[in-house]
């Protein structure tokens, strides 16, 4: 899953949000030395997305879609169209409009005033200058996004372009999309419930 979904499993206070947008840029468990609680469990809960999301037929189902030539990038690409899907079906799994939602997080992460990576730091700046949130739930968004990850992995890559792989099997992936997120739904239920 990519950063909406991130932000949708998150408690509603800024330390969970940024945790569980954090994990991408932060590396072990000795990385997390000195964060608060919060933030720490935020990205615990951003790997525990990861893993069942990884493990779970439907998305592999979803990566077996994604064309040869992006075959090494289908977990990426994938991660990516899920946000669009769930951007899209957004008012069938949250009560509060994505506008709202995208603003209430924007604004918290304006309002931090802790230390944060660097490189996150500026990731931040961008998501809340173009609307990364909301501008997932168009095409036109996904490309952006997908072609903006080509741009920052230093590899040579196939990403440029991937969003016609979202073109081309929009209509299934966002069946599996609908099946796969209400099992991933209860598994954080699960795990992070309180007993």
């Amino acid at each position: 899953m990519n950063f909406l979904a991130h932000l949708y499993f998150a408690d509603g206070t800024t330390e969970s949000r940024l945790g569980n947008i954090m994990a991408d840029f932060v590396k072990g468990t000795t990385a997390t030395d000195g964060l608060g609680p919060a933030i720490v469990e935020g990205i615990n809960k951003h790997r525990s997305v990861d893993r069942f999301t990884d493990a779970h037929e439907t998305v592999k189902a979803s990566k077996g879609l994604i064309s040869s030539k992006r075959r090494r990038f289908a977990g990426i690409i994938v991660d990516v169209c899920y946000d669009h899907f769930l951007a899209r079906n957004w008012p069938s799994f949250a009560s509060t409009e994505l506008p709202v939602f995208a603003q209430e997080v924007y604004t918290s992460f304006r309002e931090y005033s802790g230390d944060l990576p660097v490189t996150m730091r500026q990731m931040l700046h961008y998501m809340i200058e173009q609307n990364w949130l909301v501008s997932y739930g168009t095409t036109s968004g996904i490309a952006r996004a997908l072609d903006g990850l080509s741009s920052r992995i230093r590899r040579e890559n196939t990403l440029a372009g991937a969003v016609e792989e979202l073109e081309e099997h929009h209509e299934e992936m966002e069946r599996h999309f609908l099946a796969f997120f209400p099992d991933l739904m209860r598994h954080i239920d699960r795990s992070y419930s309180e007993s």
